[in-house]
């Protein structure tokens, strides 16, 4: 198991899934910088970026800590880069490396909005076209994959859901619904979970909003697959 945080960790956080994408450095749970990147021109981008963001604190690569990326949901050119990237940073500079779920960010995320100014999300969702939402539940932390309208008449109407989307917004009809707008420095206390828990490299397959198999397979499929895994 990897040894617990000293409290004044510097990470570079990466995040290049939805439409915000960029990255930050944090330094003993505080953002300290953070760059934005074009949606659709991240990979060009985002060297150069991190050299003119390491350049506001001063610091060198294998100075930082870990590396936090995020692995999705998101569009395959969004999550493909920002994995890559990632994984070859941690691998050039020895650094310790680990990759959060976007849904679970949003969570985080919005539990800080939330606090003081009303109830905190039961729900995290994310739209993933085809009349379909990624969902996270904070309880339990299961996510799947639904419809809105298999959402809404699963007693999901009337809890409080987190979205980032304001047309995903707009059909949750009699639902409690919290907009925020995800940036890289917010997977801070997500990383920082996961760091003190004692994960360390790639955790988990990337999630693609399309992939040609769906990450999130219904309970019956999820099973049998599984069985057939075993020796």
């Amino acid at each position: 198991m990897e040894k617990a945080l000293a409290g004044n960790e510097r990470l570079l956080l990466i995040d290049t899934c939805g439409m915000t994408a960029g990255m930050a450095l944090c330094e003993g749970g505080k953002l300290l910088a953070s760059v934005d990147l074009s949606e659709r021109r991240a990979s060009a981008e985002i060297l150069g970026s991190l050299r003119l963001l390491l350049a506001q604190p001063g610091w060198r690569l294998p100075e930082l800590s870990a590396i936090g990326v995020v692995r999705g949901p998101g569009s395959f050119t969004g999550v493909r880069t920002g994995l890559a990237f990632a994984k070859g940073l941690s691998e050039s500079a020895g650094l310790r490396l680990v990759s959060v779920s976007r849904l679970e960010v949003l969570g985080d995320a919005a539990r800080v909005v939330a606090a003081g100014v009303g109830p905190e999300p039961a729900l995290a969702l994310l739209d993933a076209g085809r009349d379909q939402v990624y969902a996270r539940e904070r309880s339990s932390g299961r996510e799947w994959l639904s419809t809105v309208d298999a959402l809404l008449s699963e007693r999901q109407c009337g809890k409080s859901v987190a979205v980032t989307e304001q047309r995903l917004a707009d059909r949750l009809q009699g639902c409690h619904v919290l907009l925020c707008s995800l940036h890289a420095g917010d997977a801070l206390g997500t990383v920082l979970r996961r760091l003190q828990e004692g994960g360390s490299d790639m955790e988990g397959d990337a999630n693609y909003l399309r992939q040609e198999a769906d990450i999130y397979r219904s309970p019956t499929e999820a099973r049998r697959m599984a069985t057939a895994e075993l020796p």
